[in-house]
């Protein structure tokens, strides 16, 4: 059988056609974004700002139910720090660090303008109760409660910021009690979060407990 050769025009002719077919249908199965879709769907860049402001509104409505009560914490950690984390699920964003969710219904001994010193019940006479309300006060401490990791931000500088955002949250809701003077022998109600960070598995019963609040309410 003779085979024919053909033409070099006619192959360019037939290349050109499937060429063309081919365009039509990348055409045809190709969606075109307008510049408003395509900013939609592009990555958002990280704001520490807005992320400490959703944390902060998230561990004010979730805390007070994950929160469990000082006067059982604080003795618990002080015998069994391991133990008393698995049974109070508290989070460890470090080795031989924990944060405890806890509450507190107590009555206030002491008030500076650095800090409240609270009594409360089934915690030990020699442990100092206190919560901060300036200098003190630790919004790193309520970023790793709410579970928030160092992988969730573009670095250690942005990781740091969210702290210092909720930190800025934190002094918010303090200033509005009011003068500290005047919570002298008064009930407070505090849900926050305390950071223990020990050498073994035992936290000494004068070692003081910081609760860093994210609500306060005086009876």
């Amino acid at each position: 059988m003779q085979l024919t050769q053909q033409s070099p025009s006619r192959v360019r002719l037939i290349v050109g056609v499937l060429v063309a077919v081919l365009v039509v249908v990348m055409a045809l199965n190709t969606k075109f974004l307008t510049p408003a879709e395509v900013a939609s769907i592009a990555p958002k860049p990280f704001d520490p700002v807005q992320t400490g402001a959703d944390l902060w509104a998230k561990a004010q409505s979730d805390l007070p139910g994950q929160a469990a009560p000082l006067g059982e914490v604080v003795p618990a950690m002080q015998s069994d720090l391991k133990g008393a984390a698995s049974t109070y699920k508290a989070v460890s964003p470090n080795e031989g660090a924990y944060v405890f969710p806890v509450s507190l219904d107590g009555t206030v001994v002491e008030a500076t303008d650095t800090a409240l010193r609270v009594q409360v019940a089934g915690v030990p006479g020699q442990t100092p109760v206190l919560v901060p309300l300036s200098t003190g006060l630790n919004g790193t401490v309520i970023r790793d409660v709410m579970g928030f990791k160092f992988a969730d931000a573009p670095g250690q500088t942005q990781f740091q910021y969210v702290g210092d955002e909720l930190r800025k949250l934190m002094a918010t809701e303090v200033q509005s009690l009011g003068a500290p003077a005047g919570l002298q022998g008064k009930q407070v109600k505090v849900v926050g979060a305390v950071n223990v960070i020990a050498g073994g598995n035992t936290v000494p019963a004068a070692k003081p407990v910081n609760v860093q609040p994210v609500s306060i309410e005086v009876a």
